[in-house]
């Protein structure tokens, strides 16, 4: 990360022409809502990443940092849009770096230098958007919903892709497991044929053995001593061909013909209508629960639309989801049925010998409509195929079970079998036609059939055992990698959970020393209970005030932030977060941001006065690094409270013969100048409540406490015999008296009453010189050298000097013996 040393804007957003020098220090830019305060954020997130969040992403109501980032001015010319950051990168030994980026090339800023090791630490800043916090942004971490607490925190922590890996995982598993009963199936089937052509009620090695090698020895072919998993029965067979006249095998397809029609014949048995009954009845009783009815229903749906999800957008309603989000809803919604799962999976358990004997009866007819192609001319068999595609569906149907109406309409109608006797006996007339094969013939077909059915046997039994093991990694994969991440995350929240409850205590000493909290992840959310006085762990919106939640956001993120980056959180701003924090802990959150970052450098923002003050008089914000602007203007952007623009702007006025104009700034200014004076020289100010002070509270005040502080610092410098500092102390006294007693005959001419009548018609001539003494008035507050107003030191206890800025002026207040 790095610290930003000093930032130049041009032409963006609603500056025309800024520097800020930070010095790679904390920095805080204060004025009234709407005088440029968020264009010094946007345009340090613009200089950093290219973005600006307002401007991009949902809610921003089309508007884009190519259209809207340059000045309104400017809006034609995205070049001359800029911002220049000069920055300092610790992990590289303080190293200095520029980065200059334009708007009509965002994506292409100039960096200076362009080292590797420099554009990296500049891209690790451009992957950590999140150095940019809002108040909006920081109420995301407290009050949102779980699961969207979850996607925050992970997406800030950078662990959101262990919740989308979490759910291709799920998903592999799943396809997995819904393959095997397939598999398992085709290998039923293959050995159903297999054992068939055998002749035997039983596969195993010595079955095929006993089947193949009679044959073998008649064709006058070595016995096969073992049944390998390569082994090929027809092993030496010198022909692959069957014998005239047709390619159909006689006896077995003799043999298929009878296994087929004892298929048919079991959909007509009792016993096939006595299970599709029991499971009608069960259905019956189940479709008799709306609830559990629509549940089914809903369950379906829910695992359609999980696997069909294309990871952006739900297949149902077309609405944009996350990952992460989509599957936990889905999750959410799924923990609510796992009654109405547990009752379908009971019944597809009865289910499962009714859809075995449906499979077995439509591979038996695909068989023999095999055969049938394989006459010469071809056997029409179309009520077999037309039965078969009939069985097709009822297996379809009763395999994906809703509507249970449906499938309870095929469960009555599932031992109906039409007449195919037609088709049957012309097929079994074909097979008896066929000449009867020689022992030779009828060997060298069994050997070919087998060996063909033997080879299908063995691909549909690696299919299984490698779909098997397929589930079952993938399963004990899934199972691994939520057992690892769960843990792995519990421990990270327990980190970021100890250190957000000791940075809160910390802010709220005074009556929450003992403030506990819970981090709370599960699968794709993240619930978070405060305890509240000792009286119970509550979500921070329960009892807890505004003012708390957002001092709550903010030592969760900075608990997050620390968690991430570590020592390599150098660079924050906070837009406008402070103001939100409980008024009554600002000056702890002072202490809590200086005592535990003191190597990170925060950025403020803030529109409130007293909290600048609070900032500055708790060493956060140091000397003038600061910014307070006074006013924005569309022609000029942000204007700062400094003589430089106070004065031009004055003479402006006066240029125009505008005195009132100018006469209403310069009590303005001087208003803004006798409380800066007030505060620094600790000058004794009549309290008022509102906080509302006039010039007349102020000025006269700042103006005596300036002249009894030198009267002290002469004292003291004489008890000290430091005659050269009398001497200049004298000069200033004589310069600030002679500049008191100008103002002093002419500050009748600033008083509002004045100028708001018509009787005063002043002209620029004679408010000139009022002006020239009220700047040169102000001016002997401050050092000749730094523009700095004298401040005293310390701020709080005895006053002990008399300070500027740069040094130059440093008088001592106490007198020799004090």
């Amino acid at each position: 990360m790095i610290r930003i040393d000093k930032i130049t804007i041009k032409e963006f957003r609603g500056i025309r022409d800024l520097t800020l020098d930070l010095k790679g220090e904390n920095f805080a830019a204060c004025g009234p809502n709407g005088t440029g305060k968020s264009g010094i954020v946007d345009a340090i997130e613009f200089a950093l990443t290219g973005n600006i969040s307002r401007l991009a992403g949902a809610g921003t109501g089309g508007l884009s940092v190519k259209a809207h980032g340059p000045h309104v001015d400017s809006r034609n010319k995205p070049e001359a849009a800029s911002v220049t950051v000069d920055v300092i990168i610790p992990a590289l030994g303080n190293k200095k770096a520029r980065v200059i980026r334009t708007v009509k090339s965002a994506g292409a800023p100039t960096i200076t230098p362009p080292d590797k090791d420099v554009v990296d630490a500049l891209e690790t800043v451009n992957l950590h958007p999140e150095f940019v916090l809002s108040r909006r942004e920081l109420i995301r971490y407290v009050l949102s919903e779980p699961g969207q607490r979850s996607k925050e925190v992970q997406a800030l922590l950078r662990l959101d892709d262990i919740e989308k890996l979490r759910g291709v995982l799920q998903k592999i598993a799943n396809t997995c497991n819904r393959a095997l009963p397939g598999l398992e199936r085709t290998e039923t089937d293959a050995i159903n044929k297999l054992l068939a052509v055998l002749d035997t009620p039983q596969l195993t090695k010595k079955s095929v053995l006993e089947a193949a090698n009679p044959r073998r020895e008649l064709l006058g072919l070595t016995p096969l001593s073992d049944l390998e998993a390569n082994t090929s029965v027809k092993d030496g067979l010198t022909t692959t061909a069957a014998s005239a006249p047709g390619r159909v095998p006689k006896g077995q397809a003799g043999k298929d013909l009878e296994t087929l029609s004892e298929a048919l014949e079991a959909l007509k048995s009792d016993a096939f209508k006595a299970a599709c009954k029991a499971v009608d009845d069960s259905a019956a009783e189940l479709g008799k629960d709306a609830d559990s009815l629509d549940g089914l229903s809903r369950e379906a749906l829910l695992k359609s639309a999980l696997e069909l999800y294309d990871g952006k957008a739900c297949p149902v309603c077309d609405t944009a989801f996350e990952p992460d989000v989509f599957e936990a809803h889905l999750a959410e919604k799924l923990s609510h049925l796992e009654d109405v799962s547990k009752r379908r999976a009971a019944l597809e358990t009865e289910l499962k010998p009714i859809l075995d004997q449906m499979h077995t009866a439509g591979s038996a007819l695909a068989t023999m409509i095999d055969h049938a192609a394989l006459f010469s001319p071809k056997i029409d068999v179309t009520a077999l195929d037309e039965f078969r595609t009939v069985l097709r569906g009822r297996y379809q149907q009763v395999q994906k079970l809703l509507p249970l109406s449906d499938t309870r309409d095929v469960l009555a109608a599932a031992t109906a079998v039409p007449d195919l006797q037609s088709d049957l006996a012309t097929l079994q007339t074909a097979i008896a036609a066929i000449p009867e094969p020689t022992k030779q013939d009828a060997a060298r077909e069994f050997l070919i059939l087998a060996d063909e059915r033997l080879g299908h046997y063995r691909a549909a039994r690696l299919a299984h055992i490698a779909g098997k093991e397929q589930a079952e990694r993938a399963t004990s994969v899934l199972k691994t990698y939520g057992t690892v991440t769960t843990a792995a995350l519990e421990k990270i929240y327990k980190d970021v959970e100890t250190a957000f409850a000791n940075y809160y205590r910390k802010i709220n000493e005074d009556d929450e020393n003992a403030f506990t909290a819970k981090l709370m992840p599960s699968i794709g959310k993240l619930g978070f209970d405060v305890d509240f006085y000792g009286r119970g762990h509550f979500p921070p919106g329960a009892y807890h005030s505004e003012g708390h939640q957002d001092g709550m956001g903010l030592c969760l993120y900075l608990a997050l932030m620390n968690h991430l980056l570590g020592k390599r959180f150098t660079f924050s701003v906070l837009d406008d977060v402070l103001m939100s924090v409980d008024a009554g802990h600002r000056r702890q959150v002072c202490a809590l941001l200086s005592e535990m970052f003191p190597d990170t450098q925060f950025i403020f923002t803030t529109h409130d006065e007293i909290w600048l003050r609070h900032m500055k008089s708790e060493g956060l914000i140091k000397g003038r690094n600061f910014a307070h602007f006074r006013t924005w203007t569309v022609d000029l952007g942000p204007t700062e409270w400094d003589d430089r623009d106070v004065w031009t702007e004055i003479e402006d006025y006066l240029a125009k013969n505008d005195v009132r104009g100018a006469a209403a700034l310069l009590r303005h200014y001087l208003e803004h100048f006798s409380k800066e004076a007030c505060d620094r020289l600790r000058a004794n100010v009549e309290f008022r409540g509102d906080a509302q002070f006039m010039l007349g509270d102020l000025l006269p005040n700042a103006t005596s406490t300036l002249g009894s502080l030198l009267k002290k610092a002469k004292s003291a410098a004489n008890s000290w015999n430091q005659k050269d500092v009398v001497e200049r102390i004298t000069a200033i006294e004589a310069a600030f008296s002679e500049a008191k007693v100008k103002t002093g005959y002419d500050n009748w001419q600033v008083n509002t009453a004045v100028h708001f009548n018509e009787w005063a018609d002043l002209k620029k001539e004679d408010f000139g010189p009022v002006v020239a003494a009220f700047r040169e008035f102000a001016s002997s507050y401050a050092c000749d050298t730094c523009g700095e107003m004298y401040s005293v030191s310390p701020d709080r206890g005895k006053k002990e000097a008399l300070r500027c800025g740069c040094g130059k002026l440093n008088l001592n207040l106490l007198e020799k013996g004090a």
